[in-house]
């Protein structure tokens, strides 16, 4: 045994502890429309949480380290291992199972950490042979910086605007978009936001800055939407509470301000819910958690909102030095502290929880915003530019020209979009580059471009083409007429893209912290500047548990060189099974060179058969060589300080080393052989939905009576019977089985052949109406 193991003793030092719970668990449910036997139920209850932790070792050369929690967050945290480290004179250096890790010594094949599996490690002589077969419980990513900033390019396509995010604050400011931003950076507006407050639905649990409010769409609207609310005879377009009489009448009658009777006083004044008004509980925003453009008027949230949440504003706004205001602020009506019931604040509404794409504040909603990155937004080395894929004739920077007006052919699209109209010292000169202007192009706190046009892939670009057929052939109406989710099914509408490159740093102000995810496996991060490898706690630090990188080499973030972080995350183990195949061998040829030749290869089992476009698993093999030469020249350092200008005593020395590395990707034999692998477009999964007939209470509900063209006048009715005259004779009702069994003794009816019998609430069995088809073992 000493042979295998080496001298020594054996020592085992087990710790953790087991617990167990038992007991009964039932209940009684007294439902009347269940049945009797489904009233009552419960059964045995067990569980078991264990934690054990084994520091093991038997001779010098074996090592059986153990940690197994069951109520650990991840898999990936136990760790299960046999490591055996031979002496010199052995030729297997290591022999693991279990938990193990694969370390390459070149740059162009990484490692692996997360591996589990077997690892052998042999030598013959100057050769050193190393294996590994393991499933890989991790995944490699990259992420790139650069002066202190992470890089990151990107590549939108159209319809992947922030939604339910940036809104307009009414329609004259929707009117007057364009106009404003039109000769950017001078911006024509008169308006002057001073103050706004920001109320969303109360989601969170917040206790202070809480209200009941009301929001109206038609607040401050010179042409209001509903009809109950006349005009006030004004000519002046501008937003305010004067706008129509709508402000007005709500302030005359007292119940609007009552928190329980203000919804059902609307509805009687002639305001349907979630269409003209929206009632909610919400909460204030603090000024930090939104962002608001004084001139153009438009709010732009940190935070999206969810579908079924409100949002109301109220602001004030100066005009040619005239004050108006929009919806009432918090201390404009206090809270009622004497009373029961909470006084409501009037808002004007900018997001219902129902998204009607043919009411005005659908226009509200800016569908011209895109995220660019995440943290601060640095203006340096900030590219963008749109591009339209054009078929068969790729990605393009102008619109196909040969259905473009000839005055705008060959200009790119960003010119046309009115993104690039100013050179880098603010000219009006177009120079092909983003104009970066804070506030109307770029949200730099939140990584947002904003187009200075509203529909810059629709009806902002009609002036591009002479007819209108041209126009439905490449704009992309749909994106702003409807909502995200049809708009997408126009995919040959769907050709715009904006690419480019974005440098952002982790927080407004700076820093050299970047997330790179949770639980970052130790020893997988990698990280080069320029190409060259720094050390761990020298130039960077890493905290593993909240994975988060720092650099702390000040050099490296002055210089502005490009920096590469290498390393493995725990996100996807559990999900897809990953097997790693892991070939090292290295050379000592003499004790300055060595060879060395790697090869991996990393598959992935597919789910199933059919595979998705984008999803198709891998099987990619890597082949590499490297070459090391290390040496000291000591002749070097003589001759060096032989100069005049120069004395050195310490060591010189000469490094050299060179790889190269060659990819074969492919896949498994699951999904095609050799090259004919195969991936549906959409393989047709779930298309069919089954409605079951014997249970009927469970997915079937009344439909609404359709309206319009007056064939079913009834549909104006509500809360009377009469809507659903015209129905066809069909009810569907759950019997107690035990009624329909004639051999149950509990049935009062079994003695009773002609109630037993009755074709409406006899007992059908699937013999009668599939006579041929063979039950299961129970069935009826």
């Amino acid at each position: 045994m000493n042979r295998i193991t080496g001298n020594g003793k054996v020592e085992i030092r087990p710790s953790g502890y087991v617990d167990i719970a038992a007991g009964y668990q039932g209940q009684n449910i007294k439902n009347p429309t269940l049945p009797e036997r489904a009233r009552r139920n419960g059964g045995f209850d067990f569980n078991m949480n264990s934690q054990l932790q084994v520091d093991a070792q038997i001779g010098e050369k074996l090592k059986l380290p153990i940690n197994y929690n069951t109520q650990a967050n991840f898999n990936f945290e136990n760790q299960l291992k046999l490591d055996f480290q031979g002496k010199d004179d052995d030729i297997i250096k290591i022999f693991q199972a279990g938990n193990t890790n694969f370390a390459s010594k070149g740059t162009l094949i990484p490692g692996a950490q997360s591996l589990f599996g077997v690892k052998t490690q042999l030598q013959f002589g100057k050769l050193f042979v190393t294996t590994v077969l393991a499933n890989q419980q991790s995944q490699r990513q990259t992420q790139n910086l650069q002066g202190g900033s992470a890089a990151q390019s990107f590549n939108l396509r159209a319809d992947e605007y922030d939604e339910n995010r940036h809104f307009l604050l009414g329609q004259y400011f929707r009117a007057n978009y364009n106009k404003a931003l039109r000769n950017l950076p001078v911006v024509d507006s008169r308006i002057q936001i001073l103050r706004m407050e920001v109320w969303v639905t109360n989601r969170n649990g917040t206790t202070t800055d809480t209200r009941d409010i009301v929001a109206f769409m038609d607040m401050g609207e010179r042409n209001p939407f509903a009809s109950p609310i006349p005009l006030n005879g004004s000519g002046n377009e501008l937003p305010r509470n004067d706008a129509n009489n709508l402000y007005a009448d709500l302030q005359a009658n007292p119940n609007f301000r009552n928190s329980s009777l203000v919804q059902s006083s609307l509805i009687s004044y002639g305001l349907l819910p979630v269409q003209d008004f929206e009632k909610t509980f919400a909460r204030k925003l603090m000024p930090g958690d939104y962002y608001f453009n004084p001139q153009v008027g438009f709010l732009s949230l940190s935070q999206p909102l969810q579908p079924d949440e409100v949002l109301g504003v109220a602001y004030q706004y100066t005009y040619n030095g005239t004050v108006y205001q929009v919806g009432e602020f918090s201390q404009d009506v206090p809270p009622d502290t004497t009373g029961n019931t909470q006084r409501v604040l009037f808002l004007k509404l900018l997001k219902a929880t129902s998204q009607r794409t043919n009411l005005p504040i659908w226009d509200l909603m800016m569908k011209n915003v895109y995220s660019v990155g995440y943290g601060m937004l640095e203006r340096q080395d900030f590219k963008l530019d749109v591009v339209y894929e054009e078929p068969s004739f790729g990605v393009k920077r102008y619109l196909p020209p040969e259905d473009v007006v000839p005055t705008y052919q060959g200009q790119p699209i960003i010119s046309l979009v009115n993104l690039d109209r100013l050179n880098n010292q603010n000219d009006p000169q177009p120079d092909g580059v983003f104009d970066f202007i804070e506030g109307f192009t770029v949200i730099s706190s939140q990584s947002r471009i904003i187009f200075p046009v509203l529909e810059p892939f629709g009806h902002d670009l009609d002036y591009v083409y002479a007819n209108q057929a041209d126009r439905d052939k490449y704009l992309y109406y749909p994106l702003y007429d409807t909502i995200k989710a049809i708009a997408q099914t126009y995919a040959n509408l769907n050709r715009f893209r904006l690419t480019g490159r974005s440098k952002s740093s982790g927080l407004a102000g700076g820093t050299s912290d970047y997330q790179l995810g949770y639980n970052i496996p130790r020893g997988s991060v990698t990280v080069t500047a320029n190409g060259q490898v720094l050390q761990e706690n020298i130039d960077y630090e890493i905290n593993y548990d909240l994975g988060t990188l720092r650099v702390t080499n000040q050099a490296v973030i002055n210089s502005g060189i490009p920096v590469s972080i290498n390393y493995e995350n725990n996100q996807a183990f559990g999900f897809q099974q990953k097997n790693f195949l892991g070939l090292r061998l290295d050379y000592l040829a003499s004790k300055n060179l060595t060879l060395g030749g790697t090869i991996v290869r990393l598959g992935e089992r597919p789910f199933f058969i059919k595979q998705s476009y984008g999803e198709d698993p891998i099987k990619n093999s890597m082949y590499g060589f490297d070459i090391d030469y290390r040496n000291n020249l000591p002749r070097l350092t003589k001759w060096l300080d032989k100069l005049p200008f120069y004395s050195t005593k310490t060591m010189s020395s000469i490094t050299a080393y060179a790889e190269a590395a060659i990819l074969d990707p492919g896949h498994p034999k699951q999904i095609g052989k050799k090259e004919l692998g195969q991936v549906y477009v959409d393989d047709f999964e779930g298309t069919r939905a089954g409605i079951d007939l014997r249970f009927p209470l469970l997915s079937w509900t009344l439909a609404s009576v359709p309206q319009g063209n007056g064939l079913f006048p009834e549909a104006a009715l509500n809360n009377d019977l009469a809507s659903g005259h015209n129905r066809a004779k069909i009810a569907w009702y759950n019997i107690e089985s035990v009624l329909q069994e004639r051999r149950n003794v509990n049935n009062p009816l079994r003695n009773d052949p002609n109630e037993l019998s009755k074709p409406e609430t006899r007992q059908v069995l699937q013999q009668e109406i599939f006579p041929k088809r063979t039950n299961d073992f129970g069935q009826g």
